[in-house]
């Protein structure tokens, strides 16, 4: 199997304590590792505020991940993501593209 890189954003629902917000996100981390990928880092982000609510929720706690997975565990990994009630959003990008330069700030008239 070709191994990917990619990058997973998920924002969980922040009802618990710190620990069960750390545990959910354990859990998706066990979840790419079942489906044969590797983690590269984890990184925890914290309680955000949103910027609109989603699902009455005003604010989440944020979880980064780099890992490396097979192309086609991919799909499984957003089944279990789209599943997963303690999940508010979540984004998966590819992480071989690197990602575009800010644009410039256009220039301000006098």
């Amino acid at each position: 199997m070709i191994m990917k890189p990619y990058e997973a954003l998920v924002i969980f629902k922040t009802a618990g304590s710190e620990q069960d917000l750390s545990r959910h996100a354990a859990q998706f981390e066990d979840q790419i590792k079942k489906l044969g990928g590797r983690i590269a880092t984890s990184q925890a982000m914290g309680r955000r505020r949103l910027a609109f609510r989603i699902a009455k929720q005003a604010e989440g706690f944020y979880h980064l991940v780099r890992f490396e997975a097979p192309a086609e565990q991919v799909r499984e990994l957003d089944r279990m993501l789209r599943l997963n009630e303690q999940v508010v959003r979540f984004m998966i990008l590819d992480g071989s593209q690197p990602l575009p330069a800010p644009a410039a700030p256009a220039p301000v008239e006098v």
